[in-house]
């Protein structure tokens, strides 16, 4: 009971979140009758609307006096976090579960309201002492580190566009599905990424990154790995062959990583942006991949095993160097887009018109004269880009095609 006084003083007259933090789980620590009634007390006195609602709620049922003097400190504490959030930066959103407990929330931009920068770092280890957390949205605020108290309840967690140089450990860290680290400064990253056996989606676009940790083929949960925009000439590493999704655009790739090769469940495949001359025969060995990017490189043949890629719905091979495609292209049957623009065309071959699915063809900037009357068979066909290219006007075939079908000419 003693102990008890300065503690009840403490927790009206204390103006620092970490101290009140502090004394509310000291209280809940003494678990006895007395410091559950003041925490009950407490709760019976807080002001703020999205919090009142809740609470009502629960003293309407009588629930809260079933609660455990641990969950009443956990309601609390989810309290003052936010009121002191508030208090600092005004307006923002978050989720409150049917216990009073912060399950969402969202401080995206939010040092925009702040009067100095890096303010939000000095709130993160309380924002992480929230162990209901499931989403927390922190872009866009000039953040430098995070703490490594980040709550094992966390499953989607962004950080993207921020000043994050290094990471710190992750072995606690397993029922996250998504982690945003896009647009921040990251060299490198931690072995304990693989602790992460739940993650589904990580985003690492635009860092400064050029390997990854051995443990990464270890989460076999892993669908989408976006690479975009990093320093990678080669990929050491086996990744795991679940993964559905990989970007790896804007590199620095000279050549295809042997490591591709197993990802057979692949369904899109980033590689634009990069320095690649050519791809090697097994590049067709993707029975699902359905979207294709390898523009911007310096490609001047295709190999045959493209045309294996039956499931292939874009291809983007946009600003290359290539003369002429091999003729397995007529079985991709699923192609709807087809992008071929600013390349070194002087004709389409006759089979173009068995691509009956094709719904886009871009020949922008290339050096045709002429088109095969076999396009007239592209039922599907809705846009047609021909812009820079050496036509002097459009066939007749493709004004009849204009009429018949809305097919939408750029010419």
């Amino acid at each position: 009971k003693k102990a008890l006084v300065p503690m009840v003083w403490a927790l009206e007259h204390e103006t620092s979140l970490k101290c009140l933090i502090t004394v509310i789980s000291t209280i809940g620590e003494i678990n006895t009758r007395e410091s559950k009634e003041i925490l009950i007390a407490k709760l019976r006195n807080l002001t703020k609307k999205e919090y009142g609602k809740v609470l009502k709620a629960l003293l309407k049922k009588k629930k809260i006096k079933n609660y455990s003097s641990k969950e009443l400190t956990e309601v609390l504490l989810n309290y003052f976090v936010i009121s002191f959030l508030k208090i600092t930066f005004g307006y923002f959103k978050f989720e409150i579960d049917t216990f009073g407990l912060i399950s969402e929330l969202d401080l995206s931009n939010i040092e925009r309201y702040s009067s100095s920068q890096n303010k939000l770092e000095w709130f993160l280890e309380s924002i992480f002492s929230l162990q209901h957390l499931t989403k927390c949205d922190l872009r866009f605020n000039h953040l430098t580190k995070i703490p490594g108290n980040i709550p094992n309840s966390i499953k989607n967690l962004d950080l993207s566009y921020n000043k994050i140089e290094k990471l710190s450990d992750f072995s606690s860290f397993t029922l996250i599905n998504s982690l945003n680290l896009k647009s921040n400064r990251l060299r490198n990253l931690p072995e304990s990424l693989g602790f992460l056996t739940s993650l589904e989606k990580l985003n690492l676009r635009n860092n400064v990154l050029s390997n990854l940790p051995r443990s990464l083929n270890s989460i076999s949960s892993l669908k989408i790995l976006d690479l975009h925009g990093n320093k990678f000439s080669s990929l050491d590493i086996n990744l795991n062959k679940s993964l559905l999704e990989l970007e790896l655009g804007w590199n620095n790739l000279h050549f295809i990583p042997k490591s591709l090769e197993a990802l057979s469940s692949l369904e899109k495949l980033g590689l634009g942006g990069n320095k690649l001359i050519e791809l090697p025969e097994w590049f067709g060995s993707y029975p699902s991949l359905k979207r294709l990017d390898l523009y911007d490189n310096k490609l001047s043949k295709i190999p045959e095993s493209l045309g294996f890629l039956t499931s292939l719905e874009k291809l983007n091979l946009r600003n290359n160097e290539i003369e002429n495609l091999p003729s397995t292209f007529k079985n991709l049957k699923s192609l709807k887009v087809l992008n071929l623009s600013w390349n070194n065309f002087t004709s389409l071959p006759d089979w173009i018109g068995k691509l009956s699915s094709l719904e886009e063809l871009n020949l922008w900037g290339n050096l045709i004269e002429k088109l095969p009357k076999s396009i007239s068979a592209l039922s599907s066909l809705k846009i047609l880009d021909l812009n820079f290219n050496k036509f002097e006007d459009s066939p007749p075939f493709l004004k009849e095609m204009e009429r018949r079908t809305g097919l939408i000419i750029k010419l």
